[in-house]
Order: structure tokens, then sequence, then C-alpha cells
């Protein structure tokens, strides 16, 4: 979650339910995932902690069809601190700019954040090191609801860049539950991005 003030009015949360958001995307004809902590719990089968907000990552090349879904919504660019209000019809093309905040009126809390995936093909890529990556199809997982979300695994990798202190709760509650390959998967993965990652001790 892009890390902007949360004392102010404008800055106020209020998630939607996994079952609002299955309603809300569930129509668009494109692949989607549940991300961040909802992920981890949904891995897990029960939740671990309270959730401030909750992440949906899409693929950047499916960000129209979401967009249309959200035609009715007030959605901004999140981004160093920052909300920048998405025109109307605008692609999010630069790389830096990957997560959209949503909300059903401008005076209204926050929604929904999507997180934009980076994508050539079936192959879905890291986006901090584009040398990790995964099939597509291989990205998520399904709950007993039939609702996707973002593979454990991967889930941590991207929570072990700063990790939070949140972040490292989610490490140690996932950890015991990871399988072989996912475990071979996640440390091959952190030692492509930082080889010394205190993570990587834990892990052995």
């Amino acid at each position: 979650m892009q890390e902007i003030p949360a004392e102010t009015p404008e800055h106020r949360w209020e998630p939607l339910s996994l079952e609002e958001v299955k309603r809300l995307l569930g129509p668009v004809a494109a692949p989607w995932w549940v991300a961040g902590g909802h992920a981890l719990d949904m891995f897990l089968g029960h939740e671990t902690r309270q959730h401030v907000d909750i992440d949906v990552a899409i693929l950047r090349r499916d960000q129209k069809a979401f967009l249309d879904a959200l035609r009715e919504w007030d959605v901004q660019i999140a981004h160093n601190g920052e909300l920048i209000p998405l025109k109307p019809g605008e692609a999010i093309t630069k790389p830096e700019h990957h997560e959209l905040w949503a909300r059903e009126t401008p005076d209204g809390p926050w929604r929904l954040e999507l997180l934009l995936e980076e994508s050539d093909g079936k192959r879905w890529s890291y986006r901090r090191n584009d040398r990790i990556g995964l099939n597509v199809a291989d990205l998520g997982r399904r709950d007993s609801y039939g609702i996707q979300f973002i593979r454990p695994e991967v889930m941590l990798l991207y929570k072990s860049h700063s990790p939070r202190p949140a972040d490292e709760t989610d490490f140690l509650y996932a950890l015991p539950r990871l399988d072989v390959a996912q475990k071979g998967w996640l440390s091959g993965a952190l030692y492509t991005t930082d080889p010394k990652h205190r993570w990587l001790e834990r892990m052995k």
C-alpha cells in the first residue's frame, strides 16, 4: 500500500469486503487477484490481523477493462506520498505509476487499491527485477469461493522490500505454511534481489 498520510479526511479508508470486490470486478473479462495482507490471510485460511485497505492486483495491459468497471468512481494514482487525479481515458504507462486508489465519490472514503503488474505475453514479471517471473496462469491461487489471490511466495517477495512491522508479522505467520517449492522460489527470488536479505537466514 502506498504510504500516504492517513490522518486527514481525504485519506480515510473504508475498504470493500471480499464479497463486494467479487461483485464489482467479477464481470471483468480479465484476471485479477486479491493482494497484500488479505492474500496471505486467504492462503492461511484465517485473518491474522486487521487490514486498513484492500489491494487487488491486475495486469497493466488490462487496465482499461478495470477502469471501465470503475468509470463512475473517483480513481487517482498514488505515487511518492501524493494522489494524482486520473483523467478520463488516460492510460497509465509510466512504470513508477503502479498504484491506483478508488472511491465511489470524490468526498467519500477510499474503498479499493489496484496494483498494476507487469507482463509480457504469458509471463508475469516482478516489478522491481524483471529477471524474476512466473507464468501468468501460475501467479495466483483460488480460495473455496473461487476468488483468486496472489501466491504467498510472490506476496512475501513484494513485502520483503523495506518491510514494515506488519510485513514482518505476515512473513512470520506465512513461513511455516510454505511448502518446499514455495520456500525455494522465494529464497531464489530474495537472493536475486538482495543476497544479504535477513529473511534468507530464517528460511534455511
